[in-house]
């Protein structure tokens, strides 16, 4: 499928049977679409499996499609070293000693919490 029906036929997902088909007359006459797109697009709505195709690639498609013609060239390059400061050094150990939380703290918080009054009626 290169193009959404749905566009050419000018038609939403929602589109009955009976709009499709009327979509198709109304593309026919105005001749923006060939012919043979016009027709495929009219056939792939009608078929249950090929409609669920439009409903959810073709919105993506585009999106898929410019991927396709994007340089991805430096996804092959080596990635940089990471190199540690020496200023950094041995902080992981002082966040886990920041972290660590004393009792005296723990029942201080505690007893704040509990002195708290939240009322939720109205």
């Amino acid at each position: 499928m290169e193009r959404n029906p749905y566009d050419i036929l000018g038609l939403t997902s929602a589109s009955s049977k009976a709009e499709i088909t009327k979509a198709m007359a109304t593309a026919m006459k105005q001749k923006a679409y060939p012919i043979d797109a016009i027709a495929k697009a009219q056939k792939a709505l009608m078929k249950p499996e090929e409609r669920l195709v439009a409903d959810f690639l073709c919105p993506i498609l585009p999106t898929l499609q410019r991927f396709e013609r994007s340089d991805l060239s430096a996804l092959q390059e080596e990635l940089p070293t990471l190199e540690i400061l020496p200023e950094f050094e041995g902080l992981g150990d002082t966040i886990r000693t920041i972290k660590d939380v004393s009792e005296l703290d723990l029942q201080f918080g505690q007893t704040l919490a509990d002195s708290l009054t939240l009322d939720f009626e109205e």
